[in-house]
């Protein structure tokens, strides 16, 4: 059950992270010979996705990609298997850091032998945005603060889920929530592309990581670096708590 005062919006802005893979013209790359050929390969695989979202066609195709899959089999955050896509990111752009590693180490926790994969040096992009809504619901704050507990439970997604289910129905656009992962980060769930203002183009900054059993470790040109430690998202047991577990 719902409690009704959760389901209060208030018109909202804020720039958020996300973390994405490195283009991915640099992995088809290899198997085509020129530029048309990569022109023609990459509408090929486009033709073969799900249909954009409505309302998703003019957002810079980072941005409107999350609104074209469904969630996986266990679903997400605030969405359950049978709803549109969401964008999720982070007001701190290490919260966005931190979000990632977890699922490469689930990633790595799966039921397959990864082998040399136990290890792995990878490329990321970190894109920065702008959001904003007419009807945006701050759980960050009471009385959602008060449910903390329950919204981020890094197992269990049954009351988000449910919550965003009636979050969609009163037309909110998204949800500002605390991060079970960072304990002092702020997430965001966008529900509908019309929470990203038209023509925006998010910044980019590339990254790479190296992550193992111990740590997994950020770092770009100029030294910047950032170091998220296995046994801060780890449960009691050493493992990380999560639905698809």
């Amino acid at each position: 059950m719902i409690p009704d005062t959760l389901l209060a919006t208030r018109q909202s802005r804020g720039q958020v992270w996300r973390i994405v893979e490195s283009q991915e013209q640099a992995a088809t790359r290899r198997i085509t010979r020129s530029a048309a050929e990569q022109s023609r390969l990459e509408e090929l695989l486009d033709a073969h996705k799900p249909a954009y979202l409505p309302g998703s066609e003019q957002l810079h195709w980072l941005l409107r990609t999350p609104f074209r899959y469904p969630p996986l089999r266990h679903g997400s955050r605030f969405g359950t298997r049978v709803e549109p896509g969401i964008l999720y990111a982070s007001r701190e752009r290490e919260t966005a850091m931190t979000e990632s590693a977890v699922y490469l180490w689930l990633f790595r926790a799966g039921p397959l032998d990864t082998g040399p994969l136990a290890r792995i040096a990878d490329a990321r992009t970190a894109i920065h945005f702008g959001l904003r809504h007419r009807a945006i619901c701050d759980l960050t704050r009471e009385p959602g603060s008060g449910h903390r507990k329950r919204l981020s439970d890094p197992a269990d997604y049954s009351f988000s889920q449910a919550l965003g289910a009636r979050l969609r129905e009163t037309g909110a656009g998204g949800i500002w929530f605390h991060s079970a992962r960072a304990p002092h980060g702020v997430n965001a769930a966008i529900l509908s592309p019309a929470a990203i203002p038209p023509g925006m183009e998010p910044r980019q900054e590339h990254w790479q990581l190296h992550l193992d059993a111990r740590a997994c470790w950020w770092g770009r040109a100029g030294g910047e670096s950032f170091e998220i430690p296995f046994a801060s998202v780890a449960g009691r047991d050493g493992r990380i708590p999560h639905p698809c577990l």
